[in-house]
């Protein structure tokens, strides 16, 4: 039986916030500088964050890592999370943000399956049952439409991300074992830059900076965001496990659906509509083991 702390709702629903408002700001980052820079420049400038209090760590000599663990599951987690940000990001850029966001956050349950099957974690019946309602939110979120421009909505690269992802935060779990939750998010962000660096040089693109104050502070705003919402994860999976953490992190497009319905007019169906209900009420449900 899996013990959900106070703390790591409390941290889960930080991430959830993070996220949904980070991607949000990515969109409108990756209409301006393209979906690659996008990934490159949000990971970069996301280092901000963990950075100080990794040095205060270290300083204090409160920082017990695990080398060898870190070095084989750092790397893995990047590699991971670099396509993740790939494809999430051309999704936004190209589709429908509340369809792409959405089918990305199927990560939860790529990430559960890789806890359960591949690191051993256990759930009860009934918090299996309820993260397939969530995920069954998220799906009905996912609906696939045709934006008014024209372009495709963007499922295929948000399932592509929802891989990605999935097993990035499936593993970052052991990262944070071995290292501790910042220099866990610090680490894979900053390996994470190497293989979506490379993939632009093999395709032949070069790094947009944006232009302006304005795009400047929709870049940093995202990047800080973005990173806010792993610490989160992170902070959540070092008190609860991650099978738990995952499914409240997960319903993030719920807020960035919100976002793109108020500022860009989106029109989700009232199936996806059904889905944001959905989600929200088997979070909430979920948070009710709280003590169990």
């Amino acid at each position: 039986m899996l013990v959900i702390t106070p703390d790591g709702i409390f941290w889960g629903f930080f991430g959830f916030l993070s996220w949904g408002v980070a991607d949000y700001l990515a969109r409108a980052v990756a209409m301006r500088v393209g979906s690659m820079s996008t990934a490159l420049l949000v990971q970069v400038i996301g280092l901000a964050l963990p950075l100080p209090f990794i040095v205060g760590q270290f300083a204090a000599g409160g920082t017990d890592v695990d080398w060898a663990a870190f070095a084989i599951w750092a790397p893995i987690s990047a590699g991971f999370l670099g396509m993740g940000y790939l494809s999430y990001y051309t999704g936004l850029q190209r589709g429908s943000v509340s369809v792409v966001t959405s089918a990305a956050s199927g990560w939860l349950a790529v990430t559960v399956v890789v806890a359960v099957v591949v690191f051993g974690e256990l759930i009860s019946l009934a918090q299996a049952a309820l993260m397939v309602v969530v995920l069954g939110g998220i799906l009905l979120l996912s609906i696939q439409r045709t934006t008014k421009t024209g372009k495709s909505a963007g499922m295929v690269w948000g399932l592509g991300a929802m891989a990605g992802l999935g097993v990035s935060l499936a593993v970052l779990d052991r990262v944070t074992e071995a290292g501790g939750a910042m220099l866990a998010v610090f680490g894979a962000r900053a390996l994470s830059v190497i293989p979506v660096y490379a993939f632009m040089r093999s395709r032949g693109v070069g790094i947009q900076l944006p232009r302006g104050r304005g795009g400047w502070g929709l870049l940093v705003a995202a990047a800080l965001l973005d990173a806010g919402g792993f610490v989160g994860f992170n902070l959540g999976v070092d008190v609860a496990p991650v099978a738990v953490v995952a499914p409240i992190v997960a319903a993030h497009p719920v807020v960035t659906t919100g976002l793109a319905v108020v500022m860009l007019r989106e029109r989700p169906r009232s199936l996806q509509w059904a889905g944001a209900a959905v989600t929200v009420a088997a979070v909430v449900g979920l948070s009710a083991f709280v003590g169990a």
